[in-house]
């Protein structure tokens, strides 16, 4: 199975989304950071997010992905925390990285889960 199919096999389509939203915000935390988010309020704040949107999408992401905390394991999986982090030294500024990177974003649910 793909990333997608898993993610809309326990969440379905509009969670999905959400969930690789919030996959691609936290690669683009951990570039800017240079390591993981040690919170969902440290990532609120990097990705300069309201905490409640972050809770969504980190709870999004938790349905379309059971026993996956965060979403580091996908974005290394994919290939993305390596595109992320390279968008971010290449681009300069987190706001430019996430511009580019979202359209790219449905890249994540291509790549065949391990899951």
């Amino acid at each position: 199975m793909t990333w997608a199919e898993v993610a809309v096999s326990h969440g379905g389509i509009r969670a999905t989304v959400r969930a690789f939203r919030f996959a691609m915000g936290w690669g683009l935390a951990t570039a800017e950071l240079g390591r993981e988010p040690e919170s969902i309020e440290e990532y609120a704040s990097v990705m300069d997010e309201s905490r409640a949107t972050a809770f969504r999408d980190q709870q999004a992401f938790r349905k379309c992905f059971p026993g996956e905390e965060t979403p580091a394991n996908l974005n290394r999986a994919t290939g993305q925390q390596d595109r992320y982090d390279e968008l971010r030294r290449r681009l300069g500024d987190l706001k430019s990285a996430k511009a580019e990177a979202e359209t790219a974003i449905f890249n994540l649910g291509a790549g065949v889960a391990s899951t």
